[in-house]
């Protein structure tokens, strides 16, 4: 597999990366996001990876990197320099990728939401709501004309759930999965309700208020992604498309431009 192109989405909790052949996706990796390791200790991980996969780095021809955490940032981009060698860019909300702000200085905004923004938009050829289920769940609003309308940004289901079981001792940890019924009739099941069915309430309750105030815009098309989005989403009435590799795709497609 030659002409390789990597795909690098740096999270709070974790770090995906994926590798394509031009614009054929070939697998992902997912790392636990650490602050305290290495280019050295992060490249020997991903190393050992490659090889499991018989993947040879050099033949990396460009890296493409959305984080939200700039000391991780720093890390993979001395390692991609020193290890892999290939042309590596970083994206930012001043990355020309056809997005247009409502705002003077949209140089706040995450680059995970530049990303999707523009993969949705480029993916979907249409108005897109996009639904992103991490370290905090997002929900952005991008127009088929790249005009990027502003984001929701709310406590992530994973995180909000370690807290409630961080902070109260009667409650005990539990699996994360599809609750049965609407009302629990145990602690299991009743918190379940309330952390995948709320969420998901949610998730459906803000796409269709931005479908209303929006309409003007004519299709609108919702896209869920992030690593539970299936879990959350799946039974949802307004969610159109669950697209996982959402992220990972848009970078790949900067690497083609």
């Amino acid at each position: 597999m030659k002409n390789i192109n990597m795909a690098v989405d740096i999270g709070n909790t974790h770090i995906v990366i994926g590798f394509y052949s031009n614009t054929e996706f070939q697998y992902s990796w997912r790392l636990n996001t650490d602050e305290a390791k290495t280019k050295d200790e992060y490249f020997n991980i991903i190393k050992k990876l490659a090889d499991d996969r018989k993947l040879i780095l050099s033949q990396i021809n460009k890296a493409a990197v959305s984080s939200v955490v700039p000391v991780i940032t720093q890390i993979f981009s001395h390692l991609i320099n020193k290890y892999i060698k290939c042309e590596i860019i970083i994206i930012n909300a001043y990355s020309e990728l056809g997005l247009n702000f409502l705002v003077e200085d949209p140089g706040f905004i995450g680059s995970d939401l530049i990303v999707n923004a523009f993969s949705a938009k480029e993916k979907y050829k249409t108005n897109c709501i996009i639904c992103d289920f991490g370290t905090a769940t997002t929900i952005q609003l991008v127009g088929k004309d790249g005009q990027f309308f502003g984001t929701v940004i709310a406590p992530g289901v994973i995180t909000s759930a370690k807290s409630l079981f961080d902070s109260t001792a009667l409650l005990s940890n539990v699996q994360l999965e599809k609750p049965k019924h609407l009302l629990g009739t145990n602690t299991s099941d009743s918190l379940l309700s309330g952390i995948i069915t709320g969420n998901l309430f949610m998730t459906d309750g803000f796409i269709k208020a931005l479908k209303k105030e929006y309409k003007y815009l004519g299709q609108i098309k919702a896209i869920a992604t992030g690593g539970i989005a299936e879990l959350i989403c799946k039974d949802s009435k307004e969610i159109d498309i669950i697209d996982k590799n959402l992220t990972l795709d848009g970078l790949n497609r900067i690497c083609c431009k």
